[in-house]
């Protein structure tokens, strides 16, 4: 196999290779497995592709994502080869125009592609869809998103201050990736809702601006519907304030058994009753325009109400995490952005 990547001869020594990544700026900060040529063509053989295949090309530097170049970056991440179709796709999400990816890479918000897997693949090869699915423990979670990142970063150009203007920045910057638990949910999974087959696996990027904890301990499936919906109710969040884009909420398989025990029996119900529950009075925002780009009277509203989407359908509905009907993730989103699932192949 021929790679066409440059090569540095550097000790073999890990302080060694961090610092001459960090005097390069490369890498996001932690130590990483050298990309030697063997593993590289390992990675490569782990596509199924070859290694010069461009794949997409990566904003903002517009930045070419061959087979190679996403190798490198996997390799450094600690994936396995087997990680690589998934990756891949993860890729081709992100790259879509639909998602924005030179306004996420650019903007002052806390934002990064939330990577949701779904189908076959996540069993093959170990992805994590169940308890602390966003947590660390799973090498497939933590190392696949990492590539991702390593990928913004290298291939897209993104390095933080210089490009990436995030004020604060949050952690599913570093890796933000998990599967949709599936066998333990009574709806369809997210990519049938999108079109795909059932037995097709599939990456889902969403511009998500890290989680927010909604604690739904007592009551039933409405008290759970009213308190995620209060989570999304805030004025501030970019969805409200741009009135667009996939807002994404994590239900965990106890909970969702309670809602379809209680009436709400598929997405639809749980995505209508969200929708309703979230919207904000107009009489409750500042007199002073807080967000000229798009003033109050130009975002989604229904009357005289502020709405967190366009639509009821625009929101994302995952089951995942642990079997307690405990906590609720919420996952607003840049708004700016929409979500893109592609196939991994």
């Amino acid at each position: 196999m021929r790679l066409l990547s440059d090569r540095h001869e550097v000790a073999d020594d890990p302080e060694a290779i961090q610092a001459y990544l960090e005097a390069r700026e490369w890498g996001d900060g932690r130590p990483v497995v050298p990309p030697t040529p063997e593993r590289v063509e390992a990675m490569v053989a782990g596509s199924g592709r070859p290694a010069e295949q461009v794949i997409a090309e990566v904003d903002p530097r517009k930045g070419v994502a061959t087979v190679e170049k996403i190798a490198v970056n996997a390799v450094m991440a600690g994936c396995r080869p087997d990680y690589m179709p998934v990756l891949i796709a993860a890729v081709e999400a992100v790259a879509d125009p639909a998602f924005n990816l030179h306004g996420i890479q650019c903007t002052t918000n806390p934002v990064g592609p939330l990577l949701v897997v779904n189908g076959p693949i996540r069993h093959a090869i170990g992805l994590n869809s169940g308890r602390n699915a966003l947590g660390p423990g799973c090498r497939a979670n933590a190392t696949i998103g990492r590539a991702l990142r390593l990928i913004l970063l290298h291939v897209g150009g993104a390095l933080p201050d210089r490009v990436d203007k995030a004020i604060h920045g949050m952690p599913g910057k570093y890796t933000f990736c998990l599967g949709e638990n599936e066998e333990e949910s009574p709806w369809e999974p997210l990519h049938v809702e999108r079109g795909f087959r059932a037995e097709e696996s599939t990456v889902t990027a969403v511009g998500a601006q890290g989680t927010h904890n909604v604690l739904a301990l007592a009551g039933g499936a409405r008290e759970a519907m009213i308190l995620t919906a209060d989570a999304m109710a805030t004025m501030g969040n970019n969805n409200v304030l741009y009135g667009q884009g996939n807002p994404l909420v994590f239900f965990s398989p106890g909970h969702v058994r309670q809602f379809v025990q209680q009436g709400y029996r598929t997405k639809r119900d749980v995505k209508a009753a969200l929708f309703e529950l979230s919207k904000i009075p107009v009489s409750r925002f500042p007199e002073r325009e807080v967000f000229p780009l798009v003033p109050l009277r130009e975002r989604a509203l229904d009357g005289e109400s502020v709405c967190v989407a366009r639509r009821a359908e625009d929101l994302l509905v995952v089951v995942a995490g642990g079997p307690e009907p405990y906590h609720i993730c919420y996952c607003p989103n840049f708004a700016d952005t929409w979500a893109v699932t592609k196939r991994v192949l």
